[in-house]
């Protein structure tokens, strides 16, 4: 029915039609957009286990201030954050505003 030659025509060209057609799909992706500093009220949030103990630290910082809050569990009651006294990061890594 079908040649050799044929069969191979025809996986050649579907080779070619597959290819142009992830090309043409990975070429047209859409823009992927973070979000920049001081969108959102100018502070980013983090979590981080403390050493040595079994609960997660919420470190916020204040972009417009530059200060670093540290929020951990009150020990005597329960659901009750305690913070720690914000740190100044210009006056820690020495950089003047």
């Amino acid at each position: 029915m079908f040649t050799r030659r044929t069969w191979v025509s025809l996986l050649l060209l579907l080779n070619v039609l597959l290819a142009v057609g992830l090309l043409s799909s990975a070429l047209s992706l859409p823009r992927a957009l973070g979000q920049g500093a001081g969108r959102g009220g100018s502070y980013l949030s983090v979590t981080a286990r403390a050493t040595g103990e079994t609960y997660d630290v919420l470190y916020i910082l204040d972009l417009s201030t530059n200060k670093l809050h540290a929020f951990y569990p009150n020990p005597t009651q329960a659901k009750q954050l305690t913070r720690s006294e914000p740190r100044d990061l210009h006056l820690d890594f020495g950089k003047q505003p």
